[in-house]
Order: structure tokens, then C-alpha cells, then sequence
């Protein structure tokens, strides 16, 4: 078995260089090779738009929660001094009305006008339970992003290879 293998390899190398040119006299490795390129650079500009496109819901994600921050801090000056739950404190309706557009699932709301440090304290802390929800969405976001830019990084130095292997590949000699 050894000997057959051994001829092979002495056949192969005692042949010369293959033919790998079609009927047209083109190269077929080449054109596979930027064929790949071509692949590769299609998947890397593929992925680089998912990648942007994670990158532009993060960047919302981002300003809801500067909001949701803005929220709490004008909820928290309503209470400042106040130490007992049932001290009442005055909430504005514009106030009420923004926070009140976060509670849209009805698992809190809060009226404007006169209300109990409880209530204030209550909302508060679901405010802070949807910053957190969306802190975990932006994190696994930007965990998607750097997988997508990586598969980007990749496959462009997958189109540089196969580009690069089609630069070393001799040019056809024509028989004339």
C-alpha cells in the first residue's frame, strides 16, 4: 500500500504543473478564488449591517434609559425630606403623564396632584425594574455585535486570502 502511494506521489510530481484552465484558456482556481472573495466580502458587508442595526437599537435602548433616569431623579426630588410613607407629596400632571407612558402594561401608575411618598417610592422602583430589563437587553445587543463584527473581521480575511491566493496564481500562457 505504501509503494502505491509512494508511485502516486512520484506520477503526480513527474507530470509537471496540472491544467487548470477551462476551453477558454481561464483560469478555474482563480475564478473560484474570487468567487469565495466575492462570498466572503457579501457575508462581512451582511453581517456589518446586522451589526449596525443592533448598534442603532442599543443607541434607542440607551436614550430610554436616560429617560427612565431622568424620571426617577425628578420623582426622587419630589420626595426629598420626606421620611414617612404617608407624607404627601405633589406630582405634576406632565410628570405623571410621561411616567404613567412606561406603566403601559398596568403593572403601576401614578396620578398627578396630591399622592403618598409609598406611591412615589412604589413607582420609582418599577421605573428602576424596566432600566434594568433593558441594561440586560443592551448587553446581550452588544454581545450579538461583537459576534457580528468578529464574523466580519473573518470573512474579510477570508476575501483578503482568497484574493491574495488569486495574486499568486500564474497568469495563463497563451500557445501562440
Amino acid at each position: 500500500m505504501v509503494d502505491n502511494v509512494n508511485s502516486y506521489q512520484a506520477n503526480v510530481q513527474t507530470e509537471g504543473p496540472q491544467d487548470f484552465n477551462d476551453k477558454h484558456g481561464f483560469d478555474m482556481i482563480a475564478g473560484v478564488e474570487l468567487t469565495f472573495a466575492k462570498l466572503q466580502n457579501n457575508l462581512a458587508a451582511e453581517n456589518r449591517d446586522y451589526a449596525r442595526s443592533f448598534i442603532d437599537e442599543i443607541k434607542a435602548k440607551q436614550a430610554n434609559q436616560k429617560e427612565l433616569s431622568d424620571l426617577v431623579a425628578a420623582l426622587r426630588s419630589t420626595i426629598d425630606g420626606k421620611t414617612n410613607y404617608d407624607d404627601k407629596v405633589i406630582i405634576d400632571a406632565d410628570l405623571a403623564d410621561k411616567i404613567n407612558e412606561w406603566a403601559s402594561s398596568g403593572k403601576f401608575f401614578i396620578s398627578s396632584g396630591e399622592v403618598i411618598k409609598a406611591s412615589v417610592d412604589a413607582c420609582i422602583l418599577s421605573l428602576q425594574n424596566i432600566q434594568e430589563i433593558i441594561a440586560a437587553d443592551v448587553h446581550r445587543d452588544m454581545c450579538y455585535v461583537q459576534d457580528f463584527l468578529y464574523k466580519v473581521s473573518s470573512y474579510s480575511q477570508g476575501a483578503i486570502s482568497a484574493i491574495s491566493k488569486h495574486g499568486d496564481t500564474p497568469a495563463p500562457v497563451s500557445g501562440g
